[in-house]
């Protein structure tokens, strides 16, 4: 029997570190997409010159000059994701559904008519205020396979190590999953070894049948307070204030399954919960111009500074464990379940910088017969920067250095095309979102189709879109010092949504 050194701390008088922010978290608020208006997404939202569109107010601002009449629309959306999942030759699949809105807005325009028009430069002058969904965080997503090689205890035990070891100092200051596993007698001094060092007594051998399954709901939406106007007809300027809010919930239980059939071992399962509840607020500003080159040809310029989000967490953990004959071989009436539960929620405050960008566009118009437009949209995930509270400096500097190490810069592309049937149109649009990882250990670039058709008249519309997007991730379950020493998770992700927009004109 192993021995084990049992010691009970008042977890109100630990200083145990709480961070749960990650590579992972800050490309889910960096990585934004588009959503808007159905005509907007038919196109595949390549709206960064065509404008007339409330979707264009987070793409390219100057598009407002190109309103003619004011304007009230808003969006339904429709959303289906299927995640299906390969982890160590095991396959799992789910699916989540939501209905929520994509885009709420009002445009006020003062265009200048007869004579004033003649002798005015300024064309048009409007003022915009809504909102736009910018990313969507319903996902559920699940992997298992069997693991001879390591376990997540591993992980937790170097935790400690990083710490200097198993002792006083790093058993207050540790993470609480860490803290949570020695607690559970999964983690424990090294006594075949360096009795300084933690080491994890979970056998692997025999196999461990490993499982994680996340929940997620949520989103990020902008506020866009946009105004802008029409000089000579030729050129259209824009400024946008984006104020960003998100909501983001997510609960993940990972479980771990001794397969040996030995019940001398000391471990039989175990299983670890996280629930995080994340709120925050950010500001951003996007400048935009739109050349009239020509009747039949445009040119757009639009910059997006970096978005600065000031982010709450609120977190806690569950672990059991089941550790078969061990506490039972000196009491045989003793449980061989042991269960951590954190005391209270915890909680964390923290801001985040997301990339800018820089978006060029152009549009070719056949008179009134439709167009052709393309969006091309540079930006640097690297860039990305968390920043903690003083006291987390070393923290602060190890999570960026990871960011950089982990993402690169991306081109995006968005190409659309509509034509016009009189009073209907009809609409298509693809887009390519490029990979922000360094890594290549799968093709990260995300495609995205779409259609649609519309129907207007001089005092409203009706907008109809159907888009469906593919990418592929690989995400590990844990990080190991040996980041080569834990398999990848590679998931497969479809989504489809189904849009409605409705407006008026006045």
């Amino acid at each position: 029997m192993k021995k084990r050194i049992i010691t009970t701390f008042i977890l109100s008088a630990l200083a145990i570190h709480a961070i749960a922010q990650d590579e992972n978290d800050a490309l889910r608020y960096g990585m934004s997409q588009y959503f808007g208006t159905a005509r907007g997404m038919a196109i595949a939202n390549a709206t960064g010159s065509i404008g007339g569109d409330f979707s264009t107010l987070s793409v390219n601002p100057a598009g407002i000059g190109i309103y003619r009449k004011s304007e009230f629309s808003f969006t339904p959306n429709f959303s289906n994701a299927k995640n299906e999942s390969t982890y160590l030759n095991e396959n799992m699949s789910d699916r989540k559904s939501k209905l929520h809105f994509a885009q709420v807005g009002l445009v006020i325009t003062n265009a200048k008519k007869g004579n004033a028009a003649k002798r005015s430069a300024w064309k048009t002058g409007s003022f915009a205020f809504g909102m736009n969904k910018i990313a969507n965080f319903s996902n559920n997503y699940s992997y298992t396979g069997k693991n001879n090689v390591n376990s997540i205890v591993n992980k937790w035990a170097n935790d400690f190590n990083a710490l200097g070891g198993l002792n006083s100092n790093s058993l207050a200051n540790v993470n609480y999953s860490a803290y949570a596993a020695y607690q559970t007698y999964l983690i424990d001094k090294n006594f075949a070894g360096d009795s300084t060092k933690a080491k994890s007594y979970v056998p692997t051998a025999g196999g461990l049948q490993q499982t994680k399954q996340v929940f997620e709901t949520g989103g990020m939406n902008e506020l866009v307070f946009t105004a802008g106007g029409n000089y000579l007809d030729k050129l259209m300027l824009g400024a946008t204030l984006g104020i960003t809010s998100i909501n983001y919930n997510r609960s993940f239980n990972f479980e771990e399954k001794d397969l040996s059939g030995d019940l001398s071992n000391d471990f039989s399962s175990l299983q670890y919960t996280e629930k995080l509840a994340t709120s925050g607020t950010g500001v951003n500003l996007k400048l935009g111009a739109i050349l009239k080159v020509s009747d039949n040809f445009r040119f757009g310029l639009a910059l997006h500074t970096p978005t600065a989000i000031y982010l709450n967490d609120f977190s806690s953990i569950v672990m059991t464990s089941n550790t078969d004959s061990l506490l039972t071989r000196n009491n045989p009436s003793a449980s061989p379940i042991t269960t951590f539960k954190q005391d209270s929620i915890l909680t964390y405050n923290y801001t985040l910088y997301t990339p800018g960008k820089v978006i060029g566009s152009f549009t070719l118009l056949f008179n009134k017969k439709g167009f052709l437009t393309a969006d091309v949209e540079y930006l640097d995930y690297s860039s990305m920067a968390y920043r903690y509270e003083e006291a987390d400096i070393l923290a602060e500097n190890s999570m960026n250095n990871t960011i950089q190490k982990t993402y690169k810069s991306a081109v995006n592309v968005r190409v659309g095309a509509e034509a016009k049937l009189q009073d209907v149109s009809l609409r298509a649009g693809f887009a390519f979102y490029g990979s922000p990882y360094q890594s290549t250990v799968v093709n990260s670039d995300r495609l995205l189709f779409s259609l649609g058709t519309g129907y207007r008249t001089n005092t409203w519309f009706l907008d109809g879109a159907f888009v469906h997007s593919m990418q592929k991730i690989a995400e590990k379950p844990y990080v190991l010092n040996n980041l080569n020493d834990v398999s990848n998770a590679i998931i497969k992700n479809n989504s489809s949504q189904l849009l409605v927009t409705l407006g008026w004109k006045f």
